[in-house]
């Protein structure tokens, strides 16, 4: 049987950051016990095709979750799928000692990876990002989940940010490198303040549209673009493999989940605004406002709020766009053959483009992104891109 994957979303945060454009509530702690019977109703109502290979918590903050209810969503998935030969299973963790998880518990619960959100191992950028922790809580946190006996730690760290020079950005991915043992994994984000349009008519939240644009006229595009290049030269000095755009990792541990959204293999996606898709045409996503969300479960419907069918052109661009995400790229004559005839002139014309602009690159059969297209991800998949799939 084909191979899915379920994702989890739990929007809970005790503080939610300014630059986050997730669905995430703050505050609103009391209404987890709810939530948890919302998630585990939604999956005994959804489909369950294939074979289950892999179950990310996702977020907001997942390790605000008990770790009890945590081991029933992950035992309810399992026992429920027809199908389940689950390799791995992700939950997202701040590492703020005001939240202190039960690591311990947290592994007994089922969970085999942590994704830490650290951010950056500097206060003074933590504070740029008024992140709730300090440096001290990252290594703590960092240092209890090895104790508990997790051998695949993830963290995120964030460039990028105003008043983050390239020697602090230095010293950021050293300290990481040094952290005993190391990551097994980095995700690395470029901050990003620029709102979507509707955002800004309505800031999601009081004081994020202020905090944006106070920041924002004080980023450095070119600094970025080096603190970017720097994390390549010393993740690989450091061993680690550049498999993604974002994503470094030692061997063996890059992210199954991830990579299923790249290959676009099927997934299913509970809780508020989650996103699924059943592997060949149909995207769909739910109610992303909480309330709404657990009324509409709570009366036995599922909580849609939308899909969309994707067009023959629609599923090409996502073969490059996804594809081009890894580093290692795509393949000329298999896209070219998911494409149909009648498309495969457009799709040689854009790489020829993106080649002459220096912005991808040809080996034989693969076409990757270029060191500068790395940087220009989304100028190299404009000439690729075909007319908005219809929403409905």
């Amino acid at each position: 049987m084909p191979s899915h994957h379920l994702y989890v979303h739990v929007p809970f945060c005790r503080l939610v950051c300014a630059y986050c454009d997730f669905v995430t509530v703050g505050g609103r702690g009391e209404a987890i016990p709810r939530y948890v019977e919302a998630l585990l109703a939604e999956i005994a109502a959804r489909p369950r095709p294939g074979t289950l290979r892999t179950i990310y918590f996702g977020g907001g903050t997942p390790s605000l979750l008990p770790a009890d209810a945590v081991g029933r969503i992950v035992a309810t998935a399992v026992g429920g799928w027809s199908g389940a030969a689950v390799e791995e299973v992700t939950l997202e963790a701040n590492p703020s000692q005001r939240e202190r998880p039960d690591w311990a518990a947290l592994r007994s619960a089922g969970v085999t990876r942590l994704s830490l959100g650290v951010q950056s191992l500097r206060d003074e950028t933590l504070g740029t990002l008024a992140r709730g922790h300090t440096v001290a809580e990252a290594r703590s946190a960092y240092a209890a989940a090895r104790a508990a006996g997790f051998d695949n730690v993830s963290i995120d760290l964030i460039y990028g940010v105003p008043g983050q020079s390239l020697a602090a950005w230095r010293d950021d991915l050293g300290t990481a490198l040094a952290l005993d043992p190391p990551p097994d994994h980095l995700s690395l984000y470029a901050l990003q303040l620029a709102l979507a349009p509707d955002e800004w008519a309505a800031p999601p939240r009081p004081g994020a549209l202020r905090w944006r644009q106070r920041l924002g006229a004080r980023q450095d595009d070119d600094l970025g673009a080096r603190q970017y290049q720097l994390a390549e030269e010393l993740l690989e000095a450091g061993g680690y493999e550049h498999y993604e755009l974002s994503s470094w990792a030692r061997p063996g541990r890059a992210s199954r989940h991830n990579g299923a959204y790249w290959d676009r293999r099927a997934y299913t996606g509970i809780g508020a605004g989650a996103h699924s898709y059943d592997g060949a045409r149909r995207r769909s996503w739910n109610e992303r406002n909480l309330d709404v969300y657990l009324a509409r479960v709570a009366a036995g419907e599922r909580p849609l709020a939308g899909a969309e069918d994707l067009d023959d052109a629609a599923l090409g661009f996502e073969a490059v766009a996804l594809g081009l995400r890894r580093v290692t790229g795509i393949s000329r004559a298999g896209v070219r053959a998911e494409l149909g005839a009648d498309r495969t002139a457009a799709f040689d014309a854009a790489l020829t483009v993106g080649i002459e602009r220096g912005l991808l690159t040809a080996s034989h059969d693969r076409i990757s992104l270029s060191a500068e297209g790395r940087l220009l991800a989304n100028e190299a998949l404009l000439p690729f891109a075909p007319e908005a799939p219809r929403v409905r």
